[in-house]
């Protein structure tokens, strides 16, 4: 069974009132893939991963995506890693930078956060 129940989530940004799609499994996907890939951790199905999946599965507007995506993705990995919300820095290295445009290539994406009219 897979966590997240639907890849896409549309929704109208109430700031320019444009229509778009948040990717919510690939923004799940990158989190995980830096816990493995990157801090070479293992996915524990801990409490904050709850959280996490959670936050993802219950949106309902734009402001829960806003919330999502105010923090890094390395911030997400790291909260799960720890189990809590996390408050270390991150530094943006070479090998971060590796796996992101990795990722971004594999998967066509310039964002986790899409106009809807690129997908209809």
């Amino acid at each position: 069974m897979k966590p997240i129940k639907n890849s896409h989530f549309i929704f109208t940004d109430t700031d320019d009132g444009i229509k778009k799609i948040f990717l919510r499994e690939k923004f799940f996907e990158f989190v995980c893939l830096l816990i493995t890939d990157y801090y070479e951790k293992e996915i524990i199905e801990n409490d904050f991963y709850k959280y996490f999946v959670n936050l993802l599965n219950d949106l309902d507007e734009d402001y829960g995506v806003f919330f999502i995506e105010h923090q890094m993705p390395t911030h997400w990995a790291l909260s799960i890693i720890q189990n809590k919300h996390t408050t270390d820095n991150f530094d943006y290295d070479q090998r971060m930078k590796e796996i992101s445009t990795k990722f971004e290539r594999n998967n066509n994406l310039t964002s986790f956060v899409i106009d809807y009219t690129v997908l209809t």
